[in-house]
């Protein structure tokens, strides 16, 4: 286990990471399945590449690591799909957060698009009508669906 030591505890602090932003910033939408999967190899690579000095290779694997962490990133945040969504309806909706619903990804195989969406439910002061929306994290598409 000592060995595996410093990589673990580095893939921990990563894994951590991603998880507070992943609550804090996209509301559990951000898909994190290969960014896990590349940190779990990260255990291994750093224990076999950095005893024997091999330097380049584990900075490559690094980069690749941070490159499907940046295209797990969905393309809009909550806080944006909320401002994105007052722009379309109109600052007087009044918006409540709702949890996140899944969305059918049968048709489409992406290892870095969401599997979730951002649920909304808004009321128009005016005429006190009701509507559920739906926003696709990655595209910014909204969808009326049934409340």
């Amino acid at each position: 286990m000592k060995k595996y030591g410093v990589g673990l505890i580095l893939s921990l602090v990563v894994l951590f990471l991603l998880m507070v932003v992943n609550a804090q910033l996209y509301r559990h939408v951000m898909p994190l399945y290969t960014p896990i999967m590349f940190l779990t190899f990260h255990v291994l690579v750093y224990k076999h590449l950095i005893p024997e000095k091999r330097y380049g290779a584990y900075f490559f694997f690094v980069l690749v690591v941070g490159a499907s962490i940046f295209f797990s990133l969905p393309e809009f945040t909550h806080q944006q799909a909320q401002e994105h969504i007052w722009a379309t309806y109109g600052q007087d909706l009044e918006l409540t957060e709702q949890d996140n619903l899944p969305l059918d990804r049968s048709d489409l195989w992406h290892p870095f698009a969401p599997s979730w969406g951002y649920a909304f439910v808004g009321t128009v002061p005016s005429s006190n009508e009701h509507i559920s929306l739906l926003f696709i994290p990655d595209t910014g598409r909204i969808f009326e669906i049934a409340p």
